[in-house]
């Protein structure tokens, strides 16, 4: 059964047993406090019980399952390299070593099967070519994220506006916010060059000369968040870049680092 699960559904199971399902008991029983104060059944003592119970019992389904997790995922996908990255950026696991690794629930049997199974880490994760993937793909500023983007921050800068004409002085802070953003977006719509070119030769970044695959190193697409926000990175060697305005997904954008390093990889070492 090696190889038979794609690092994308064993991430899918592993949100529903290591984040859901842990998320739904915690705020299932802080909601539970609420509710028992709310209804006199206890007193407002039940509602910081309910805060502490919650993320408690949250903590330990997540360290139960997740050695459970980990054994079923390295040993039905190949990259294990690949999984490993994506479920800790996904907070789905911790790095190797660090303290909360340590919470995890195991057993005997559990700790030298996940012993064996970590020999898989000294293979190469392993990738394929593609043929829907074009010889060269050049990628833009998506104008659809733009425009939408500067309709809204130029309705930020409206109502700056109008609360400037009702003496609300606050609201030249908006204006001037939703004026400064607006006139970056207008840069990206009247932007004609791309921001980004990859082949099987390498990658070209905007008004930069092409990087070679065997010069590039540490290229992985990631996300990064911020409070409810994140925000989606292509980087590599010491390049980071945004790609939440361009035209090209996560996804996307990995499978294509992906098919053209091994098509690089074909025509030089082969």
């Amino acid at each position: 059964m090696v190889g038979k699960v794609t690092v994308n559904q064993a991430l899918s199971k592993g949100r529903w047993k290591l984040k859901y399902l842990p998320m739904i008991a915690t705020f299932g029983c802080i909601g539970g406090g609420f509710f028992l104060s709310d209804q006199k059944i206890f007193g407002g003592w039940i509602i910081p019980t309910g805060f502490v119970a919650g993320f408690s019992i949250g903590w330990i389904l997540w360290s139960y399952f997740v050695m459970e997790w980990k054994i079923w995922a390295y040993e039905n996908v190949r990259n294990i390299h690949e999984l490993q990255r994506k479920a800790v950026a996904e907070k789905l696991i911790w790095d190797s070593g660090s303290w909360f690794e340590k919470t995890e629930f195991k057993n005997y049997e559990q700790k030298q099967k996940l012993k064996q199974l970590e020999k898989k880490f000294l293979e190469k994760d392993i990738y394929r070519d593609d043929i829907s993937v074009p010889k060269e793909t050049i990628i833009y500023y998506s104008r659809n994220t733009i425009a939408f983007l500067l309709f809204l921050y130029l309705a930020i800068s409206v109502l700056g506006a109008y609360f400037l004409l009702e003496k609300e002085y606050i609201g030249l802070l908006f204006f001037g916010f939703g004026l400064y953003l607006s006139y970056n977006q207008i840069k990206k719509l009247r932007e004609k060059s791309p921001q980004i070119i990859i082949n099987d030769k390498g990658i070209i970044l905007k008004n930069e000369n092409l990087i070679t695959w065997d010069s590039i190193y540490n290229d992985r697409v990631y996300s990064q968040s911020n409070g409810k926000s994140s925000t989606n990175y292509f980087a590599f060697n010491d390049e980071e870049i945004s790609i939440n305005d361009l035209g090209t997904t996560f996804s996307e954008l990995e499978k294509l680092l992906h098919v053209y390093r091994v098509r690089f990889e074909k025509k030089n070492f082969n």
